[in-house]
């Protein structure tokens, strides 16, 4: 009599998955521990944290915190940031609530939770959090300013001013809350009073750019145009801030003063110290030859910024749009097909893509 065929064991379901592990295993002695990963340390996951890494922090965070290794207020704290970092805004604020249920003494938390809040345009809510951030911490600068940017953007202009120039009193470095107070007042219209504020400030820091415009537009608000031209003139001359520069450049052609205009402009291209800046210089630059039909001085600038940023989406605009108007299309096609490929896929639709559209329609070109 032949053996009967054996059948395979039956093998319990919920254990199929489980049998690869188990194939996988490298034998010894039962028992025997397998080696982990050293744990990390709140120093570290901060570290990463501070450089803008939280592909790296997160995980280690939420491992310190499931396994109880750190203060769970920290660890809440910084997962908020990651939060903030990563865009998830609503998801940084129920970590700082967190933090805070669990320390309400810890500054950092309230106050970004304030600055999120704000994000999310709950503008109420942030000025709630940031008016009891004050309360506990009457002296902190920081607090007054983040309060003053919230209570504007909630339309409280005087209640701004007034929180923007505690933040001034407290902090008698910084020129930061007198420009955003000088804002307040320029909204209000009070443009004497915004002269004198922006006069402190530039007390405080003779040789910021930004303090320089600012109180040169102010100037020209309140009627002194020649003042403002001469400061326009000085940043022109000596300054560093690309972003300053496109701004004077900017404010000298609308005081009918165009070769001094495109002299601060191509100053802000030549000294602009990172892409940012200048991106802004380039296109301020051809906003004004363009305007006073400077076009061949316009390409020159353009395309040495589609050279140094063939990516930049509204370089590529700007230069593609001239070039379809002065019919050089064989230049402006590829430009244009680089903007819609840059905005494809967003909704609403920017009108950047449409003139781009338009303009790539006008060479006989299609997407």
């Amino acid at each position: 009599m032949s053996p009967p065929v054996l059948r395979p064991r039956p093998v319990h379901p919920r254990l199929v998955l489980l049998l690869p592990l188990l194939a996988g295993c490298p034998s010894g002695p039962t028992g025997t521990a397998r080696p982990q990963e050293p744990r990390p340390s709140l120093a570290q996951a901060i570290e990463y944290v501070a450089r803008d890494d939280c592909d790296h922090a997160e995980p280690m965070l939420e491992r310190l915190l499931a396994e109880h290794q750190a203060d769970p207020a920290e660890l809440h704290h910084y997962l908020g940031v990651c939060g903030q970092v990563r865009g998830d805004l609503a998801g940084a604020a129920d970590h700082y609530r967190e933090a805070l249920r669990r320390n309400p003494a810890l500054f950092e938390s309230r106050n970004n939770l304030g600055v999120v809040l704000g994000e999310l345009r709950r503008h109420a809510e942030a000025i709630e959090v940031l008016t009891g951030l004050t309360e506990a911490f009457p002296e902190e600068p920081s607090a007054w300013y983040n309060l003053g940017y919230e209570q504007a953007q909630g339309g409280d202009r005087e209640a701004a001013l007034a929180s923007f120039r505690r933040a001034a009193e407290l902090d008698d470095c910084n020129p930061e809350p007198l420009l955003q107070a000088a804002e307040v007042l320029a909204a209000l219209g009070r443009h004497d009073e915004r002269v004198e504020l922006l006069q402190s400030a530039l007390e405080r820091a003779p040789h910021d750019d930004v303090v320089r415009v600012s109180l040169a537009r102010a100037l020209a608000d309140a009627g002194q145009r020649d003042p403002a031209r001469d400061l326009l003139r000085e940043v022109a001359a000596d300054g560093t801030d690309a972003h300053a520069l496109a701004a004077a450049a900017l404010d000298l052609r609308d005081l009918d003063r165009i070769e001094e205009a495109l002299a601060a402009a191509r100053a802000g291209v030549e000294r602009a110290a990172d892409d940012a800046g200048f991106r802004v210089a380039v296109l301020a630059f051809g906003v004004i030859a363009r305007g006073v039909n400077r076009r061949d001085e316009a390409y020159d600038v353009l395309r040495s910024g589609i050279a140094r940023l063939p990516n930049d989406p509204e370089i590529a605009l700007f230069l593609g749009a001239m070039l379809a108007e002065d019919r050089i299309c064989d230049e402006a096609i590829p430009l244009l097909k680089r903007v819609l490929h840059a905005y494809a896929g967003r909704y609403p639709k920017p009108p950047q893509a449409t003139e781009a559209y338009e303009a790539l329609v006008s060479c006989g070109g299609s997407p």
